[in-house]
């Protein structure tokens, strides 16, 4: 499962690059979806992710995001338009402007810049080994607890999947013994929305309850790790040095330079 969530550490060339200068441009991406540039250009930034997602990660993996996210998107365009009538009119209803220019363009460009940064930070999460990354932090001087807690939560993203299916398989068995000693099975029907919601509350309220659960156990073993404790922190693993270091940096400034002259050229 953790495999699922993050990147195997030396599988391709981005995976066994640097996290500090993937962090470089992690940020130069993200600063770059923030700029007001063409709606045009921020599509192309937006491609150039996902086509290097899809290199590196899979198709599959790069579309599992936008799988998550597509709700968003889809009340970003039907919402944003209503709200920004200025400019040219391209749908009128009774002589009153549903949808413009303006408010089409700003929609995409919303939708262009939620999906790009969530997309560079899937890259990045994906490419990235858990260890190299909170070294990374380590490195950049960030307190050891940011490390830490950055560190924990990323521990546990496969390991509450791994419950949850854990517990979504326990209560289908269980639903499904009921159904065979209550009634015969009933012919398959659709299920809206809402009754699936409800149907996911009993499942939810189980792994939050054996979540809670385990914090006594993460305690404990932060307790054993010597956490708390004010002598400086070692680590059995360490990063590039040297000239593999100075390469990856090097590509990551040429890489941001690139990228701030597209951004400075076609504004």
């Amino acid at each position: 499962m953790i495999a699922q969530v993050y990147g195997k550490r030396g599988t391709t060339v981005v995976h066994r690059y640097d996290p500090r200068a993937k962090t470089l441009l992690l940020l130069a991406f993200l600063v770059l979806f923030f700029l007001p540039i063409r709606v045009g250009y921020l599509a192309a930034y937006l491609a150039v992710v996902i086509a290097l997602s899809g290199i590196f990660l899979g198709i599959s993996n790069t579309l599992r995001p936008i799988r998550l996210i597509l709700p968003i998107l889809v009340l970003v365009l039907l919402l944003t338009p209503p709200f920004y009538r200025e400019g040219s009119a391209l749908l009128t209803v009774r002589g009153v402007t549903v949808l413009s220019v303006s408010g089409l363009m700003l929609a995409l460009r919303l939708i262009i810049r939620f999906s790009g940064i969530t997309m560079a930070f899937y890259l990045f999460i994906g490419t990235t080994d858990p260890d190299d990354l909170i070294l990374a932090i380590r490195w950049f001087r960030l307190p050891f607890s940011v490390a830490l807690v950055l560190g924990i939560a990323l521990a546990y993203i496969p390991t509450i999947l791994t419950l949850y299916d854990q517990v979504r398989d326990a209560h289908r068995l269980r639903l499904a013994v009921e159904g065979e000693v209550g009634m015969a099975a009933a012919r398959p029907r659709k299920r809206g929305l809402f009754k699936r919601l409800r149907e996911a509350i009993p499942v939810l309220t189980s792994v939050l309850i054996l979540s809670v659960r385990r914090i006594p156990t993460l305690a404990m073993a932060l307790e054993c790790r010597g956490v708390g404790r004010k002598n400086p922190r070692t680590s059995y693993h360490t990063l590039k040095t040297g000239t593999a270091l100075l390469r990856d940096g090097a590509i990551a400034t040429a890489a941001v330079a690139a990228l701030a002259i597209s951004a400075v050229l076609f504004p």
